[in-house]
């Protein structure tokens, strides 16, 4: 069993596709199907199947799979150790992050860490925030910054930065020309969400729950998988979207689409960045949560 062999199978398990993984790794698809089959070889069973256009484990796969990330997480470990211990943080970091953080809040923070250290690489995954938080509490990453805290024990949540949810309209629509938009201006229109598992929606659901009220008393027309799928959904007039700011500065800022704080509602929410609680972190994955600390902590 080779370390090359698990990097391929796991960066495939991973991305769910040969090709996918090939470029991840800068290899070539050819050379990823060698380095896996190699490994079910050692194995003596198969790891993975063909699901449609997806590649998933086998049950074998799942097995190895917790496995492999252990043991390329040592490796790293100890390179970046003996890196830092020798006054140089180097190496390649992956922390994974919800839509709002990942999209718009953390990009320029990892730009900043990587132009203090330049020999590191620093490779961001973007998921829902109950994924994410999974994620992280199975030990596939150190950290995550997510919207919404989740229901796991285990984890420590450290707040960085709140912001307030708004309803965003394309800037045609009627209620546009109101200076606000109360909770039963909402339930008259539709309404596209984001799915299950977002921060957002659950900022949302939250909300309605302390006004006494729930989903069902709105025409929710839509459920999008994505903040950029919201937004074109409200530009091509699915319906109205609650969303983050964040994610509208530009359209706003444009005239493309107007933006309220609802009445009635509370939707201040709180971006946190979660970790293992008694999980040790290496000292260059240390720095980089002390840099986003310091970067997030405290913003609005």
């Amino acid at each position: 069993m080779e370390i090359k062999q698990l990097e391929a199978f796991v960066s495939v398990v991973e991305e769910r596709s040969f090709s996918r993984a090939a470029d991840r790794l800068f290899l070539s698809q050819p050379t990823v199907s060698v380095h896996v089959r190699a490994l079910e070889g050692e194995m003596g069973s198969r790891l993975l199947d063909r699901l449609g256009n997806e590649v998933v484990p086998t049950p074998a796969g799942r097995k190895l799979y917790r496995y492999a990330r252990e043991i390329l997480g040592l490796k790293d470990q100890a390179l970046q150790d003996i890196q830092h211990f020798l006054g140089e943080l180097s190496g390649r970091f992956e922390l994974v992050a919800s839509t709002i953080p990942g999209e718009y809040l953390l990009p320029p923070v990892l730009a900043d860490f990587q132009h203090r250290y330049p020999n590191v690489r620093v490779v961001l995954h973007i998921l829902d925030s109950g994924r994410a938080i999974y994620k992280v509490k199975e030990g596939e990453y150190f950290l995550g910054v997510v919207g919404s805290k989740g229901d796991e024990r285990g984890l420590t949540y450290i707040p960085l930065r709140k912001e307030e949810l708004v309803v965003a309209f394309p800037s045609s629509h009627p209620l546009v020309q109101k200076e606000k938009v109360s909770l039963k201006d909402l339930q008259q229109i539709p309404l596209i969400m984001r799915e299950k598992g977002s921060g957002t929606r659950k900022t949302f659901e939250e909300g309605l729950k302390r006004k006494g009220m729930d989903l069902s008393q709105f025409k929710v027309v839509a459920e999008l998988g994505s903040t950029a799928a919201l937004k074109e959904g409200v530009k091509a007039g699915i319906g109205a979207a609650v969303i983050s700011p964040q994610a509208i500065k530009d359209e706003c800022r444009c005239g493309i689409m107007k933006a309220f704080r609802i009445e009635e509602l509370d939707l201040e929410r709180c971006f946190y960045l979660v970790k293992r609680s008694r999980r040790t972190l290496p000292p260059p994955v240390e720095e980089l949560e002390g840099f986003i600390i310091s970067s997030l902590e405290g913003e609005s």
